[in-house]
């Protein structure tokens, strides 16, 4: 295994570990419903924890891990967001970010900022029009991940921020409040991002498993 493929597939153990320490399984179907891995968590503190990874290495050389937690509707913290897309020797895409869900100035967002600006990487992405919409200007968008220390560097600031975020969601939780509308926004934006379908159709996957993936699983709206 190279150490590309090991050091994320560590961190998705990571994470799964702190979503089980958190939180209790949701048991809707959709573990088995797919040939990738998704499992999905709730607590008290937050609504929907998810992680998903297209294991897809030995037929297309490529390694794919995507998690987000969504706080409850009443909260107005953030959503957490990681993505790593990697191939054997390099991670060609890793996107995290505190995204708004209520409230902009929410004290969470400006601690991942303070972190994540003082970050630098060999090669910067640029965000599309559709991710301008939601993610935060601190979000971490980064390309041709090689250098171990660069990986390392990528590694640590998602499971430290993860473990914040799991420690502080939820204690801006309001009775009478209503935020379900800015984490729709989030999804519906989320969704305008055609790569997640070309990737998962140029896989294998069927042109409507993946749009019902992506509805139902992956960014799902609520009325």
């Amino acid at each position: 295994m190279t150490h590309v493929w090991h050091s994320i597939e560590t961190l998705s153990k990571t994470f799964e570990n702190l979503f089980t320490q958190t939180g209790e399984v949701i048991k809707d179907g959709h573990h088995n419903q797919y040939d990738w891995h998704n499992s999905l968590w709730t607590s008290m503190r937050y609504r929907r924890a998810h992680i998903e990874i297209v294991d897809k290495r030995d037929s297309h050389g490529i390694y794919i891990l995507h998690s987000t937690v969504f706080p409850h509707y009443n909260d107005p913290s953030p959503i957490w967001g990681f993505d790593a897309v990697c191939g054997r020797n390099k991670i060609t895409g890793a996107f995290h970010d505190f995204s708004n869900a209520g409230d902009p100035s929410h004290r969470m967002i400006s601690w991942f900022a303070a972190r994540s600006s003082s970050l630098e990487w060999t090669k910067p992405r640029v965000l599309p029009e559709w991710a301008k919409n939601i993610f935060s200007p601190a979000m971490i968008a980064a390309g041709n991940i090689q250098d171990e220390h660069e990986i390392k560097k990528l590694c640590e600031i998602a499971e430290t921020s993860l473990r914040y975020y799991l420690e502080n969601v939820g204690l801006s939780q309001t009775c009478a409040a209503d935020f379900h509308m800015a984490q729709n926004r989030y999804c519906y934006y989320q969704k305008q991002n055609p790569q997640v379908i070309k990737s998962m159709m140029a896989m294998g996957v069927s042109e409507p498993t993946i749009k019902q993936f992506v509805e139902e699983v992956l960014f799902p709206e609520v009325a």
